[in-house]
């Protein structure tokens, strides 16, 4: 800094020495003064004073030239040496010891001095407590008031609730004493309810028919007559904790049966990407069920693990309902009873505790399955449009709140039925009746006469107007509920009866079917010709679409194989070929797949009903990496039937 300011110096000093020597020379002589003019540092404080509080008092601060550094605190070191603390320890021991001492003897002086003065008038116990009290002349408390906020609400200012203090003695036999009144306690009031149920059915009697529209369509007709019978008085929720019991029991009993159907995946398909596998899981079976035939299989759609089997005898015999679960395979949670073979089942869409099932004396029935003891069942009779011959197929159909259930019943009589339940009573209309004594004639170009006898039906899932109804001649007509004359379309679609016809769930316009000449087909609507023909090599007895795939396909034959087609990968071969039972031949006669889960139920003669799970490769949804980014499954499924039907049409 120095260095820099010297030039500068040096200037303005010659100009002032020039100007002083101007000056000299008017004034005459005179001897020059020197100005020496340095740089300072004007960030430097001077004349500091710092407030001291030990002292009280302003002190001015020493510091040293150069230095510009400010204390502004000041900490003392708490790390001394350790002979120093040694030392400090030490000293403080002995200053306590020299305390204690010298208040001791203090103590002893005072205590003699009192024993010298007060010697003849107190004895020396009254003396020792006398000194062991404070000094009432030296004694001083400090008290100190501070203002105490209280807090009030309302429930501090209500009065407190009363108490009851008492005691009693707890036993065994008090126990058992306080169960029993409790238990005698339930029984009145369940001996008071039935006798109010019953008052009630004798004035529903004595009025006669109640009027139309006021009673619930699922409190169906005989239920509550029934059910009265049925009540019997008992421990109360001992059924519901043996079926608890029982559940535990079979968990742990098939419980690598359990793992595998959550669990197992084939690993082999990794290296086999055309080929898949059906791995068996639980056998279910039931008390007479050896000698009957599994006929119709349906799963509930409410619950994903219920499913209802129907059976029937091979010749002349009753038949029985089952409801399964697959958390208890070993015994049916429901049996219905039947005089003659159950021949179908259907689950009602919305009510997961309403089924329809039809005999084969004809007779449309409706179960609630709900109540545990005996059902509620609604029958049809002679002379409200039962059906003359087994009944093939029943199936319901949405109806919106408020209306009367609806189901639809093909027979071999040749009717096709509608049936509601209004009333507890089931009301029939004939939609289709099937001319099998007149020939076929053409009436117009787009409408013809309806012919053979139905053997199976199927709704649109979009348009429940539209059904596709199979025949025993071989063909498929597509009909609506609104002309029931007349059939809009007829494909030639087999050579046999038909056995089955079912509507894909992804893409409305696309259906199957499956007949005894040994073929399957797929067809698009409005089209004769059928888009791809399966050959099984044996009659056709049911087929199903993946409810996981929409090209996936699978056909059961009379032969008890289950072939398993992917449509859109390859249709000259099945990706898997699974017989029902291994050691013997048996026939199988229906296929249902679980619309939740991976696996499907296979039915047949003997009682068989087994539960298979599908392997990756048989559920796999084949995307096309391309397109598949901003599509959701569904429109992937459309997407590929919709190229498979690209390519096989024409």
């Amino acid at each position: 800094m120095l260095a820099r300011v010297a030039p500068k110096l040096r200037l303005r000093r010659r100009e002032e020495l020039g100007d002083e020597e101007g000056e000299g020379e008017q004034q005459g002589t005179r001897e020059p003064e020197v100005i020496i003019r340095l740089s300072s540092n004007s960030a430097r404080l001077h004349n500091q004073v710092r407030y001291d509080l030990t002292c009280g008092a302003y002190r001015r601060v020493l510091a040293s030239e150069d230095d510009l550094t400010l204390d502004l605190l000041t900490l003392p070191s708490r790390v001394i040496h350790r002979d120093l603390h040694d030392q400090i320890q030490r000293k403080q021991q002995q200053e306590e010891q020299q305390n204690k001492q010298s208040s001791k003897e203090g103590g002893d002086e005072a205590r003699r001095l009192m024993e010298e003065v007060y010697r003849d008038m107190v004895n020396p116990d009254d003396l020792a407590k006398l000194d062991s009290q404070p000094n009432p002349f030296n004694f001083s408390e400090r008290v100190s008031q501070t203002n105490r906020f209280s807090k009030r609400n309302l429930s501090m200012q209500t009065e407190a609730p009363p108490s009851t203090t008492f005691g009693l003695t707890v036993s065994p036999a008090v126990i058992h004493d306080a169960y029993l009144e409790s238990y005698e306690i339930q029984l009145e009031e369940e001996m008071e309810r039935e006798l109010e149920e019953r008052e009630r059915d004798r004035g529903n009697k004595g009025s006669g028919t109640p009027p139309p529209g006021t009673l619930d369509p699922l409190e169906l007709a005989g239920s509550t007559g029934q059910r009265h019978g049925q009540e019997t008085v008992g421990l109360a929720g001992l059924s519901q904790a043996a079926k608890v019991v029982e559940r535990m029991v079979n968990q742990n009993t098939y419980d690598d049966i359990t793992q595998d159907f959550r669990y197992w995946e084939d690993g082999s398909d990794e290296f086999r990407p055309l080929e898949g596998s059906l791995l068996p899981l639980w056998k279910f079976t039931h008390d007479g069920s050896r000698q009957l035939i599994v006929t119709d299989v349906c799963w509930s759609p409410i619950y994903s693990d219920l499913f209802a089997a129907a059976y029937a005898p091979s010749s002349v015999g009753g038949g029985m309902l089952c409801l399964y679960t697959l958390k208890n395979p070993s015994t049916p949670e429901r049996v219905f009873r039947a005089p003659c073979g159950v021949t179908c089942v259907s689950f009602h869409p919305q009510y997961g505790s309403v089924l329809a099932a039809g005999w084969a004396d004809g007779t449309v029935v409706v179960y609630e399955a709900r109540p545990p003891g005996q059902p509620g069942v609604l029958a049809s009779c002679t002379g409200s449009g039962k059906h003359l011959l087994p009944v093939s197929q029943v199936q319901w159909v949405s109806t919106d709140p408020g209306e009367d259930l609806c189901l639809y019943s093909v027979a071999q009589d040749g009717r096709l039925t509608q049936w509601h339940v209004h009333s507890s009573v089931l009301v029939h209309t004939d939609l289709l009746q099937f001319k099998t004594d007149q020939p076929q004639t053409l009436t117009s170009q787009d409408r013809v006469m309806l012919e053979g006898i139905g053997t199976c039906v199927a709704f649109r899932p979009d348009d429940e107007k539209e059904m596709l109804v199979g025949v025993d001649t071989g063909a498929v007509f597509q009909c609506t509920t609104v002309d029931t004359i007349h059939a809009l379309t007829r494909y030639p679609a087999h050579t046999g009866p038909v056995r089955q016809v079912l509507w894909n769930s992804y893409h409305n316009h696309v259906f199957v079917s499956c007949s005894v000449d040994w073929t399957v087909k797929v067809w698009i609507q409005y089209t004769l010709s059928p888009l791809i023909v399966l050959d099984l090599g044996g009659a056709v007895s049911g087929v199903a679409w993946s409810p996981f795939n929409s090209s996936v396909v699978v056909a059961l034959s009379d032969e008890g194989r289950v072939h398993v087609y992917d449509l859109f990968l390859r249709r000259a071969r099945p990706l898997c070929v699974q017989s029902l039972v291994q050691r013997r031949r048996a026939s199988a006669t229906c296929v249902c797949p679980n619309p939740s889960h991976p696996v499907l139920l296979v039915g047949g003669e003997r009682g068989n009903l087994i539960c298979f799970k599908l392997s990756p490769n048989l559920r796999r949804v084949h995307k096309d990496n391309k397109t598949t980014d901003e599509r959701n499954p569904r429109e992937i499924e459309v997407c590929k039937m919709e190229r498979l039907i690209a390519t096989n049409k024409g």
